[in-house]
């Protein structure tokens, strides 16, 4: 189950200690019609994919290409520079990034840049962050 942090109480924090750490993946080798199946929930906003631990790619709700069949590989519809963090990134700066962005999720990646630590995710109105517990 979700709960939010305050944005006020998170600017104090890093990236890793706000971030969701085990977010929702598909394989890289998912479909588009997995990529929807997972949208289907509300709260999937952003879908992640991964090859054994490695960042593969992530997927926004609103950019999926609606003509796409669903046997269309999903690495055809990843976006091309996802906006990402590092665990150790002040909230602060993280929160400038956000800010930047439509959507808001940023995808949190290890120091080497490759393998997926997390995703940090705004809540709808900006007042805070989704965490699990």
């Amino acid at each position: 189950m979700s709960r939010t942090l305050a944005r006020r109480d998170a600017l104090a924090l890093t990236v890793g200690e706000v971030m969701i750490r085990a977010p929702k993946t598909l394989p890289a080798a998912a479909s588009v019609g997995e990529v929807r199946r997972l949208f289907g929930r509300p709260n999937v906003r952003t879908v992640l994919l991964t090859d054994a631990g490695a960042f593969a790619g992530a997927i926004e709700r609103d950019r999926l290409p609606h003509d796409h069949p669903d046997s269309t590989p999903a690495r055809e519809c990843i976006e091309p520079e996802p906006a990402t963090a590092t665990p150790g990134m002040p909230m602060s700066d993280a929160v400038r990034l956000l800010e930047a962005r439509d959507e808001p999720r940023l995808v949190v990646l290890e120091e080497d840049g490759m393998t997926l630590a997390g995703l940090l995710c705004a809540n709808p109105g900006a007042t805070g962050f989704c965490t699990r517990p």
